[in-house]
């Protein structure tokens, strides 16, 4: 059962590092243009960048750096979920 529920948790965060990083190429690519999968993507990981770039705001800064630190905060909380399961 833990193995399970571990699986379930490390594909959803997985999955949300995933389209992260879409965000991410998207941002660079086509950063005005606006269709149904970008808002999905913006819908889907905005909860999660918002926290830090309340952290850390871009002021004069043209890179957002709240993708990275979602990115690394996602892959430590996926090992505490990994040491407290196990």
């Amino acid at each position: 059962m833990r193995i399970m529920i571990w699986n379930i948790v490390n594909y959803a965060m997985t999955i949300l590092n995933l389209i992260i990083l879409i965000r991410v190429a998207l941002s660079w690519l086509v950063p005005y243009k606006r269709n149904e999968f970008t808002e999905v993507v913006y819908a889907i990981t905005e909860p999660v960048l918002a926290p830090f770039r309340a952290l850390i705001p871009m002021g004069s800064m043209r890179i957002d750096l709240s993708p990275i630190l979602a990115y690394f905060a996602l892959n430590v909380l996926r090992r505490v979920i990994y040491y407290i399961m196990f």
